[in-house]
């Protein structure tokens, strides 16, 4: 029973992103791309914080979780607004902001999926894994989703640098709470934390503006 837990917990991380982004393209005619190029930038960006995280201080482990709580939430907040601002300018809607990160929680879910895969055969895995996995998968789309569309709001808004703040604090906090506090402590963390993300991104949701086109813009200028 444990091992086909893992196998159903493994799976769940696995393509849950997946039908996820599914029913939402379905709902919303949202772009596909963004989560793809989510997905391949999350690489190089983990790679290279795991590479600093290397080289962090192992004696104190609250400094060390306060480090590495920091380190990610500039990072992947960072890489966001990059790619956001730069890279998928012209996928600026609402709709496409929460593909992105689907893609973008995608990532994290495919390397916990590997982990639930290897505790198979070895009658070590906790006997909620799957339960877990399924709360998680959509915890981490919520969280992820939802301060992606802070900072897509800030850039729309220009509020870019309050809101990337306000997004890195967040992810900080709620990393720093998954290593710092036992289980049960931080699942209630994790949960507050994405309850105020979802409110807040509710919030950006409705006072952005829909960009208008060029075409539009044009038309607007010879109008007035």
């Amino acid at each position: 029973m444990d091992d086909l837990n893992c196998i159903l917990a493994g799976l769940t991380r696995l393509l849950g992103p997946l039908v996820m982004l599914i029913l939402w393209h379905k709902r919303s005619h949202a772009k596909l791309l963004p989560a793809p190029v989510a997905l391949a930038a999350c690489l190089p960006v983990f790679m290279l914080g795991n590479a600093i995280r290397s080289g962090f201080d192992y004696s104190s482990p609250l400094f060390y979780c306060i480090q590495q709580g920091l380190l990610f939430g500039i990072l992947e907040e960072g890489l966001k607004y990059l790619m956001l601002r730069f890279a998928l300018s012209d996928y600026d809607t609402r709709e496409d902001a929460v593909t992105y990160g689907i893609g973008h929680g995608a990532y994290e879910e495919i390397g916990m999926a590997v982990n639930c895969f290897a505790l198979v055969g070895k009658g070590t895995a906790d006997t909620a894994i799957f339960v877990m996995a399924v709360l998680s998968v959509i915890e981490s789309a919520l969280s992820v989703s939802a301060k992606t569309l802070m900072i897509l709001y800030g850039i729309r808004e220009g509020k870019a640098g309050r809101m990337l703040l306000l997004a890195i604090i967040l992810h900080a906090v709620g990393n720093m709470s998954m290593h710092i506090f036992v289980d049960f402590v931080s699942i209630i963390i994790v949960l507050i934390l994405t309850s105020a993300e979802v409110f807040i991104a509710c919030r950006c949701w409705k006072a952005m503006r829909i960009p208008l086109k060029s075409d539009d813009r044009n038309e607007t200028k010879h109008q007035l």
